[in-house]
């Protein structure tokens, strides 16, 4: 292995991850980390390159500048390297006229140590070779690539490395991923040449390199490629910033490939770098990651954990992502049930978003908020606090977020059995989603088409549930749209709701049709426990309408069918019985009724295979 990269693990998880996360929060240094400030030329470079991975520009340029007075700053590699780093500060801050002395200063340099070509091309060419060159750079790069090939070929003295990697930039930006692979390949061929030759190369070159073909790759698609190259970059000597972005990419890797233990460890690893080299974005990414792997692992209290990591370093970074982790940390300890914590962090979080008028971020905040004072047992307060999101987000513009939120106020409220107070927050969503599409329908920005039919659906129910008729016409037009979107499960669903709704207009006939619809529609999209439960709910109503043969027809069905939940078998027994007893067949009442005394015992046994359908 090219580097150690954690201890053990233990269940997927390795044993020290929480003295280890607790290390990253309890470390406050930005540069150098506990290693102190370095010694050379050399490791001022580094910082600076850290510094700029960190976007925190003043101090990449003052490590650069300390550099090239520290020891080794005078040695033609190194110098050429920190005027090349105070050459990209400058273009990445605007400053052009700066970046043009350095590039200069840079050339002298490059002169002096045999490389008049090479300085002559680079202050030619100036900052296309700092940043993303533009399509009419590209232009004229491509033109100089054919030239420094030809001069490759016999001569060190070249600016080709640089011209393949400016070019790759270019390409990837222009989806031409193929091709900016055969550029860096190339690239790493030349600089990997002038290694085994004993040239002098600056250790960054192969290893930004390397690290930038490994990114393609996994661009690509190609794991395993991207994973070989990420281990290349850490068995040789790079910066803090990029073997943690290279731990990152493994993770990322490892994950998409199922090996969860290897995923934890290569995303801890990038978190300790990351927060080391004092690049707090990539840190907070990092255990963002991490905390998700953590929860996929059944560990609750390490995902909490590593989601404060994601949110102290991204504070401390005064990262813009922070307001976003701070929510997911929240969401978090509502998914561990550590609801009084969640809402301590979530009102925080809350008191934040307001004094910075951020009205989606604080309306995603109320929203969580609600969600824990729920959990306790405070239905008024998630109520106020839903309410309060819902008008936030229709103040933003995201009227689907306010439908949503209707939606969940009118299911709390139907729960505590106050149905006129539901439908009113349902017949808002309704409005509202009726109103986004409207407005643009599938062709406005975050549009989510299934707004509207789950609005319809929901209050089509309680108007049935509180008798009024036009609650069925609601339930057609959440049917129609989902055939219209072949969403065939969510058709099915609304067609059992609507059996429901009927059943409770006392419209019997009218219930049980729809409900043998909903059961061959449920059937259709291989939900046999619905397909049964629709089933069983037709034979309830046809048993309730006194309509006793035709209900112990569809019961004795549902107990014939194979897969049928134990729960479900049991009910259809019970239902039998009670359609023989209104036959008059005491008999045949009788063995159902001892067939329903099996089916629940087979349950009460431990054999739950069905249950767990």
């Amino acid at each position: 292995m090219t580097e150690h990269d954690g201890s053990e693990a233990t269940g997927g998880l390795p044993e020290d991850l929480g003295p280890r996360l607790n290390a990253v929060l309890a470390r406050r240094s930005l540069a150098g980390g506990p290693q102190g400030a370095p010694e050379t030329a050399r490791g001022w470079l580094d910082i600076s390159y850290e510094a700029a991975y960190a976007e925190d520009l003043p101090r990449a340029s003052r490590a650069a500048r300390t550099g090239l007075d520290a020891p080794g700053g005078q040695d033609p590699v190194n110098r050429a390297g920190l005027f090349r780093a105070l050459a990209s500060v400058a273009e990445l801050t605007g400053d052009h006229a700066a970046a043009t002395g350095y590039i200069a200063d840079r050339a002298r340099v490059l002169e002096a140590a045999g490389y008049p070509h090479r300085a002559r091309m680079e202050v030619e060419l100036g900052v296309m070779l700092l940043r993303e060159p533009e399509s009419f750079e590209a232009t004229v790069l491509e033109g100089v690539l054919e030239q420094e090939r030809r001069r490759s070929a016999r001569s060190v003295d070249t600016v080709l490395p640089d011209v393949l990697v400016a070019l790759a930039v270019r390409h990837v930006e222009d989806g031409r991923l193929d091709s900016a692979v055969g550029l860096l390949e190339e690239c790493l061929t030349v600089q990997e040449a002038r290694a085994t030759a004993g040239l002098p190369l600056a250790p960054e070159s192969l290893s930004s390199t390397r690290m930038f073909l490994a990114h393609v790759h996994l661009m690509s698609h190609e794991p395993e490629l991207s994973a070989e190259v990420a281990d290349e970059v850490l068995a040789g000597q790079s910066n803090r910033a990029v073997r943690a972005a290279m731990w990152m990419l493994k993770a990322v890797v490892a994950q998409e490939q199922g090996d969860g233990v290897s995923a934890v460890l290569h995303a801890l690893r990038s978190v300790e770098l990351h927060s080391a080299a004092g690049v707090r974005k990539g840190a907070a990414s990092a255990a963002a990651l991490l905390a998700g792997l953590a929860a996929d692992a059944g560990d609750q209290q390490a995902s909490i954990l590593a989601w404060k990591v994601a949110v102290a370093q991204a504070e401390q970074g005064e990262v813009p992502e922070a307001s976003d982790l701070t929510l997911a940390l929240g969401h978090q300890l509502l998914e561990a049930e550590e609801h009084a914590l969640a809402e301590r962090v979530l009102a925080g979080l809350v008191r934040r978003e307001e004094a910075a008028s951020r009205l989606p971020g604080l309306a995603r905040a109320l929203v969580d908020l609600g969600h824990a004072a729920r959990h306790q047992n405070r239905p008024d307060e998630a109520l106020e606090h839903w309410d309060r999101a819902a008008a936030l987000f229709e103040e933003a513009g995201a009227t689907d977020e306010a439908a949503r939120m209707h939606l969940a106020a009118g299911a709390l409220l139907n729960r505590q059995e106050k149905a006129e107070q539901a439908a009113e927050r349902f017949s808002r969503a309704v409005d509202l989603a009726r109103a986004d599409e409207e407005d643009g329908g599938e062709d406005a920005v975050d549009h989510d088409p299934a707004v509207l039919p789950q609005a319809l659906h929901a209050l089509g129910h309680v108007l049935c549930e509180l008798g009024q008729q036009r609650g069925v016409a609601l339930l057609d037009e959440a049917i129609a749209l989902a055939q219209d979107s072949s969403a065939a499960w969510h058709e099915a669903d609304f067609t059992d709701t609507r059996a429901r709704g009927l059943w409770a207009l006392r419209q019997g006939p009218a219930a049980v049709s729809s409900a043998l619809t909903a059961a061959d529609l449920f059937a259709a999209s291989e939900d046999t426990t619905a397909s049964s439960n629709a089933e069983l709910f037709a034979a309830y109503v046809l048993l309730e309408q006194e309509r006793a043969e035709e209900a112990a027809t569809l019961f004795r069905m549902i107990t014939e069918q194979e897969g049928t939940a134990r729960y479900l078998r049991m009910a259809a027994w019970l239902g039998l019985a009670q359609s023989l007893d209104l036959s008059g067949d005491e008999v045949g009442a009788t063995r159902a009724r001892v067939e329903a005394d099996a089916a629940a015992q087979a349950e009460d046994q431990g054999d739950d295979r069905d249950g767990e359908r």
